[in-house]
């Protein structure tokens, strides 16, 4: 077998093109099986598990689709770690996949945030003094902060750069649009101030006929 196997491999590396598309097939193939073993398995075990339970069998916790979301990591993950060992890949395609997987990752993972909150602040609301005290504000604001981190980290993946370059790019911007909003205010009460002036003084050197 050991030796069927070393004389494919001999054969293959013969024919790059080959080799490398039959090694991405096996890599898809295997991103796919593990996608259909967490989904079709996994999380179907664990929901069946969770039913049992009193909040198992609560619509909103199926509705969130918090685990199904992160289910999806795991093909990504095998994607990004086996692209590495395709043979006669070009670097710039490997970079491109393991940004992309990572990318994909951190979205996975902002939206799954996004749907524990949802689901805090339904289970909240159940609570009959909830109408005192919301806290839905609270949780669009802390979702909004997680896809605006999100958002950044992903572009930062992408483009191969530092997080905290866009972050710097992005604290510049905010300075100068700061600078420009207080100012405009500024020039605007000085555009005033010397237009009643000159009307003043208009209307001083040239008094209205009796």
């Amino acid at each position: 077998m050991k030796e069927h196997y070393q004389a494919t491999l001999a054969w293959l590396q013969q024919y790059p093109e080959l080799h490398t598309l039959i090694s991405l097939c096996l890599l898809l193939a295997g991103a796919w099986l593990a996608n259909w073993i967490v989904k079709r398995i996994l999380v179907r075990g664990l929901y069946r598990a969770l039913r049992s339970t009193a909040m198992g069998q609560d619509k909103a916790l199926a509705d969130s689709h918090v685990v199904r979301r992160l289910a999806n990591i795991v093909p990504a993950l095998i994607l990004a770690s086996g692209i590495k060992v395709i043979p006669h890949l070009p670097a710039a395609v490997v970079t491109v996949v393991e940004n992309v997987c990572s990318a994909f990752i951190i979205l996975t993972i902002a939206l799954a945030i996004g749907g524990v909150l949802n689901l805090v602040n339904a289970f909240y609301q159940r609570r009959p003094n909830a109408h005192l005290k919301p806290i839905k504000g609270y949780i669009q604001v802390v979702t909004i902060v997680i896809y605006a981190i999100a958002t950044i980290l992903m572009i930062a993946t992408l483009i191969d750069r530092s997080p905290l370059i866009l972050l710097s790019g992005l604290g510049a911007m905010a300075a100068v649009l700061m600078l420009i909003f207080q100012e405009n205010p500024k020039n605007f009460r000085e555009s005033r101030n010397a237009k009643m002036a000159i009307w003043t003084a208009t209307c001083i050197r040239y008094p209205a006929p009796r």
